[in-house]
C-alpha cells in the first residue's frame, strides 16, 4: 500500500558509474584526456576532457578547459565549457563557462557563471527542437 522507496533509497545514474582512472590531489596534468570510461579528478588539470561514461571532479579539483561527457559531478572548479546529458553541481562546486545540459541539480550553494543551454533530446522532431516547432505551430494557427 505504501511506497517502501524513500528518497534515500533511490538510486541515480551516478550509483552505475565504474571509474576507471583517478588523478590525484597534488597531480597535474597538462594536456587533453579523451576515452570511454569515467574518471574522477582531485588534482589539476589543464586541458581538455572528452569521456563517454562519466566525470566526478572532487572538491579540490581544479580544471581549466572545456568538458563533455554523459554524466558530470562537479565538487570543485572548473574553469571552461561544459557539455553532457545530467550534470549535477555540489554545494562546493564552481563552474564558470557555458553550460550545456540535457537535465542538471544545482545543491544550495553550487555556483556557475555563464550562460546554460537545456537540450531536450526526446523533444526534438526533424531537427526542429519543440520550443521553435511550437511557435512555427502557434504562427501558422493565428495565420488561419
Amino acid at each position: 500500500m505504501f511506497n517502501k522507496n524513500t528518497p534515500k533509497d533511490k538510486k541515480t545514474n551516478l550509483d552505475n558509474i565504474t571509474i576507471n582512472t583517478v588523478i590525484d590531489e597534488g597531480m597535474l596534468i597538462t594536456g587533453n584526456i579523451s576515452g570511454e570510461g569515467a574518471i574522477r579528478i582531485d588534482g589539476k588539470v589543464e586541458g581538455n576532457i572528452d569521456l563517454k561514461e562519466g566525470i566526478i571532479l572532487g572538491e579540490k579539483s581544479e580544471v581549466t578547459g572545456s568538458v563533455k561527457s554523459n554524466i558530470i559531478v562537479v565538487h570543485g572548479k572548473l574553469y571552461g565549457n561544459l557539455n553532457c546529458r545530467y550534470l549535477y553541481i555540489k554545494s562546493t562546486g564552481l563552474i564558470d563557462g557555458d553550460i550545456e545540459v540535457g537535465a542538471f541539480e544545482v545543491e544550495l550553494g553550487g555556483k556557475y557563471n555563464g550562460t546554460l543551454k537545456m537540450q531536450d533530446h526526446e523533444a526534438q522532431s526533424n531537427g526542429t527542437p519543440k520550443s521553435k516547432k511550437a511557435v512555427l505551430e502557434g504562427e501558422a494557427l493565428l495565420s488561419k
